[in-house]
């Protein structure tokens, strides 16, 4: 029986994304069929590009041979929301929980992991909020933070992404959530000084823990890490 009250805590590193897409879908196989506990992924992945289910490819703003030429991924996901940039300085935490076993409504679970976030950047002086017509997190009109999720059987995978250190001119080659004229900041700029990703990880921990109500369990990643296939590319 999966134990009540915890979670797994996995630190995985820079991993690619799609790497990363096919470790989800085998542990949400396994929550589902209660073999493991929820587990939370804390991560970051190199150049990456992805749109959503229901994304706009013309929210890309370079062609896909440029984005090849900088090293820049491509993915068509299936979690919600639109498009999304991840690069290195960016932390991204992805939990696989049995949301049933939680209020079992993916709003409220969508809105707890956003208060994660501004509780996290609450914790730098940030004073981040909500946007009511896009999920996500913003500071004075720009993003630093973006949540897209889906629900595989009751089981979430995909999560949150907050931009702690990364470069933000790379966010320019596409329109943040699909909304043209939006910037990109991060904790970094917003604090003025250098703040690791590292240091980030630990507080949005500390805040998830609190607010899922949950034990955070470290394991290893080899514990939980295997070859990965491909994923389809846009």
């Amino acid at each position: 029986m999966v134990g009540k009250g915890s979670c797994w805590l996995c630190h995985l590193g820079r991993i690619p994304y799609g790497a990363a897409w096919e470790l989800q879908r085998k542990l949400a196989r396994l929550r589902y069929e209660e073999r493991i506990d929820d587990i939370l992924l804390v991560l970051e992945h190199p150049p990456t590009v992805t749109l959503g289910r229901f994304g706009r490819k013309d929210n890309l703003l370079i062609t896909e041979k440029q984005a090849a030429e900088r090293g820049i991924s491509l993915y068509r996901s299936d979690r919600g929301g639109d498009i999304t940039f991840h690069c290195p300085g960016q932390l991204v935490v992805y939990p696989i929980m049995n949301i049933k076993s939680r209020r079992g409504k993916l709003r409220d679970f969508l809105t707890d992991l956003e208060e994660v976030a501004i509780e996290t950047l609450n914790s730098y002086d940030v004073p981040a909020e909500r946007w009511t017509e896009h999920p996500g997190i913003w500071v004075n009109g720009k993003q630093i933070g973006a949540v897209g999720l889906r629900i595989s059987r009751g089981v979430t995978l995909h999560g949150l992404s907050l931009n702690v250190s990364p470069e933000l001119g790379r966010f320019n080659i596409i329109n943040l959530c699909g909304l043209p004229g939006k910037e990109a900041t991060s904790i970094s700029q917003l604090a003025g000084r250098q703040v690791r990703v590292q240091d980030a990880a630990r507080r949005l921990e500390n805040r998830f823990s609190e607010i899922f109500s949950v034990e955070l369990l470290k394991i290893q990643k080899r514990q939980v890490m295997e070859d990965s296939m491909d994923t389809e590319v846009l």
